[in-house]
């Protein structure tokens, strides 16, 4: 009896070892090394469903228009340039009847309350009058361009008045001048904004439209807004013009 017992333990104790045997050949082949794992497509299924989101946002209706606003201005100062004359034989005698002009309008300038400091001259220049036969010289003109800068504009014509009367002078020529124009051009700019809102308000009605805010408001370049005006007048016109953006939509019609 001793004996089958012993002989029953020993063949478990083999039965087990072969099972632990062929567990851990079964776990040892199942793990590769690194190399030998070779990598492969991910799959991908037969219908993928795409999904694209290409949405605009929504164009906003506009209405855009011109506006203008223009603003007359009292100028600052005024220019009154006088060319004086003087004909002779001689280059010297043509020159000295030019000066001689020169001082009498100084003289009858000077009457008018006209400043020293207020009063240039260019110098004299000096030309020639030919026959026209033979091109020879017959004489010489000189003549010298007086400046005046006057801030009373009002006083123009009570300068050149008696200049022009004396008869000693051969042209003349009176401009206005505004130096700051930043007030009046402020005003333009609210004449042209007021200008562009009754127009887009015109075509907002026609179109049944509704303005509901400015888009932007774009404004014109200004080569030179302060432009002296002919002797005849003495009001500057300082303008502005815009470009104004309305966003509008749809209105009510009107029963």
């Amino acid at each position: 009896m001793e004996t089958k017992k012993t002989n029953r333990k020993q063949i478990a104790r083999i039965v087990a070892a072969a099972v632990l045997a062929i567990l851990m050949t079964v776990t040892f082949g199942a793990c590769k090394e690194e190399g030998d794992i070779t990598p492969g497509p991910t799959a991908k299924p037969d219908d993928p469903t795409v999904i694209v989101n290409n949405e605009a946002p929504k164009q906003e209706d506009t209405i855009s228009v011109s506006g203008y606003g223009e603003v007359k201005a009292a100028p600052d100062f005024s220019t009154i340039m006088i060319v004086s004359i003087g004909t002779g034989t001689t280059s010297e005698d043509a020159a000295a009847k030019c000066e001689s002009v020169t001082e009498r309008v100084k003289e009858i300038a000077a009457e008018q309350g006209v400043l020293a400091k207020n009063l240039t001259t260019s110098g004299v220049t000096l030309s020639t009058n030919t026959r026209e036969s033979d091109g020879a010289v017959t004489g010489y003109v000189a003549r010298e361009t007086i400046t005046i800068i006057e801030e009373e504009f009002n006083r123009v014509n009570d300068i050149l008045s008696p200049i022009i009367d004396a008869r000693i002078i051969e042209s003349y020529e009176a401009s206005y001048s505004l130096l700051d124009a930043s007030a009046a051009y402020s005003d333009a700019l609210a004449e042209a904004m007021a200008d562009a809102q009754e127009k887009a308000e015109a075509i907002a009605a026609a179109g049944v439209l509704e303005i509901t805010g400015i888009v932007s408001v774009v404004e014109a370049p200004i080569e030179n807004r302060l432009v002296g005006v002919e002797f005849q007048s003495s009001s500057i016109a300082v303008t502005a013009n815009l470009t104004v953006t309305y966003s509008v939509k749809a209105g009510i019609p009107q029963s």
